[in-house]
């Protein structure tokens, strides 16, 4: 099990060249990394309807370009990409246009992740908000569907997993459950869109701290999905913010997390998307080292713990 860390937080947010963050993970015990392709577009212009260009948008030629310098310091300090993250969201309220969009830059990102060896690409489903009328639940289901079904001919090409993951959303102040939030939904999109496939091209990706802000206990949603669960998103909150803190620095049960893990043999990575923890707004540059070594070594014991 490789102990793996999300790349946002301290590249670039630091302002660091590739090979220096890169460096900096590897010195402190990580095995891998999270890719965040998110990072492609940006995503508040887009929820905004500001459409700029899009890496992914480019030939598969112009993207390995594009990625090139990072990619060869990821493999030159000796890392695995474990699983990367697409660009979110796939639905923006009164822009129909936005889905067909969205899944060509998806259906890109499933090829160039096929062509360098990522094994698993998180991509977000779809929910609306209470006050979204333009949309029913029927609506939203076959937009998921579409969604996902059109990237069923890459991901045979490739061996690339597409994981849904389990989401939030927040209205007026309040944290409400997004796509995939309820396990019995999240394990009907996986079963049905593997069916579809004839093969598994679909996983779970955990999301421990969504899990806590919409007040479901780790344990019975990892039981629930099982062996669907081929990624991770581990981090903490208070319970009422989307903190992405390190374990232990919020109120998740975690030895619910790993006796789940536990149980249901779980052996993918155990990938920690804590990069507000190390951001410039809460931590000190001389206390970062510290805190990926310390998030390493939680990883570590929590790999002991489900192993055995």
């Amino acid at each position: 099990m490789d102990i793996s860390v999300q790349t946002g937080g301290l590249f670039p947010d630091w302002g660091l060249e590739p090979e220096e963050a890169y460096r900096m993970i590897r010195q402190a015990g990580f095995d891998g990394v999270d890719w965040n392709l998110n990072q492609a577009w940006d995503t508040m212009e887009v929820r905004k309807k500001i459409l700029k260009h899009c890496i992914f948008e480019d030939s598969l030629e112009e993207i390995q370009a594009h990625f090139a310098r990072e990619l060869t310091a990821i493999h030159t300090n000796g890392l695995k990409i474990v699983q990367a993250h697409a660009p979110y969201p796939s639905y923006v309220k009164d822009f129909p246009e936005f889905l067909d969009y969205a899944i060509r830059i998806f259906q890109q990102c499933v090829r160039y992740c096929g062509l360098v060896g990522i094994p698993c690409l998180v991509i977000h489903g779809i929910h609306t908000l209470p006050d979204d009328r333009t949309q029913t639940p029927e609506n939203v289901r076959q937009m998921n569907l579409k969604l996902y079904e059109s990237l069923i001919p890459q991901l045979l090409e490739t061996n690339v997993k597409v994981c849904l993951e389990n989401l939030i959303c927040s209205y007026r102040g309040n944290i409400l459950e997004g796509c995939c939030a309820d396990p019995a939904e999240a394990v009907r999109y996986v079963d049905y869109l593997n069916d579809k496939a004839g093969r598994e091209c679909f996983g779970f990706c955990l999301d421990t701290g969504h899990l806590n802000l919409v007040g479901k206990r780790q344990g019975p949603y990892i039981r629930a999905l099982g062996s669907r669960i081929k990624c991770l998103h581990v981090h903490d909150n208070r319970g009422s913010n989307d903190e992405h803190l390190a374990p232990y620095a919020g109120n998740v049960v975690w030895r619910e997390f790993t006796e789940a893990l536990r149980d249901i043999g779980y052996s993918g990575a155990m990938n920690f998307e804590t990069f507000a923890q190390i951001r410039p707004e809460r931590a000190d540059w001389e206390a970062v080292p510290i805190l990926l070594r310390t998030i390493c070594q939680i990883g570590q014991t929590f790999r002991a713990k489900i192993l055995g």
